[in-house]
């Protein structure tokens, strides 16, 4: 009796610890709404939407930047026609 009492605790124990154990993140939401990573899974994740945001926000301040030198070539100024070129170069990396 005493057997079967302690596997019953003991399987209990085990499918509790199963049923609090978070997702590894939030699968529905897109990288930018995620906020909860656990467990290496999570951690991986959180890696890549790290990544995947940083290489968003270059792809708009890259796009600024061509716009810019459009508005500069325009003005006809040559200095500012520079720096704004300076600033593509800077922030438009192709990637390989």
């Amino acid at each position: 009796m005493k057997k079967i009492f302690i596997v019953s605790a003991f399987t209990l124990t085990l499918v509790a610890c199963g049923v609090r154990q978070a997702p590894p993140y939030e699968k529905d939401k897109r990288p930018k709404d995620r906020g909860q990573y656990s467990g290496i899974e999570g951690i991986i994740q959180k890696q890549k939407d790290q990544a995947y945001l940083t290489k968003e926000a270059n792809k708009f301040k890259c796009q600024d930047a061509r716009l810019d030198l459009v508005d500069a070539e325009a003005g006809a100024d040559i200095n500012m026609v520079r720096r704004v070129k300076a600033r593509v170069q800077k922030l438009c990396v192709i990637e390989q």
